[in-house]
């Protein structure tokens, strides 16, 4: 066994049965959003992501569940099956924030011109704090405010 796979497995076993089924909801919600990125029209994705019944009361935002969802999405995208881009990340984030009676999360796609190639990126925002992405990173990039322009 390589020393790599080592450390993971050493990691993995460090973790508690909460982690590990976060882990699980993460590595389950980011297939299902790179599957509707796959299948669905691009204009419906948003609309997609909203379908996600609320469990539990809306209202105070709990800090560490929304810490946690970052988390786990943050690690089972490294660390998973696949390596899902940006926008799939981002919804995953949202659906299962929502999932959490968290439904104020807005998903954020911004544009930039870097060495002369276009970018674009997508993040989740939760009354103004970055979730699951580096805030110095975001704001690289020019915020469309108007997401109408995906459905061209």
């Amino acid at each position: 066994m390589s020393s790599r796979t080592g450390r993971w497995l050493w990691r993995l076993r460090r973790l508690t049965g909460r982690d590990l089924r976060l882990l699980v909801e993460a590595q389950v919600e980011l297939i299902a959003c790179q599957w509707a990125k796959w299948f669905r029209p691009t204009g419906e994705l948003l609309a997609w992501s909203a379908e996600v019944p609320p469990r539990g009361e809306s209202g105070g935002i709990d800090v560490r569940a929304v810490e946690s969802v970052a988390w786990a999405v943050t690690r089972a995208a490294a660390y998973g099956i696949f390596r899902p881009r940006c926008l799939v990340r981002s919804l995953a984030i949202q659906r299962m924030l929502r999932r959490r009676g968290i439904d104020s999360s807005t998903l954020n796609i911004g544009v930039r011109i870097r060495d002369g190639a276009f970018e674009a990126h997508a993040w989740v925002e939760l009354d103004g704090v970055v979730i699951g992405d580096s805030r110095a990173h975001v704001q690289t990039f020019t915020r469309m405010t108007d997401h109408r322009l995906v459905e061209l």
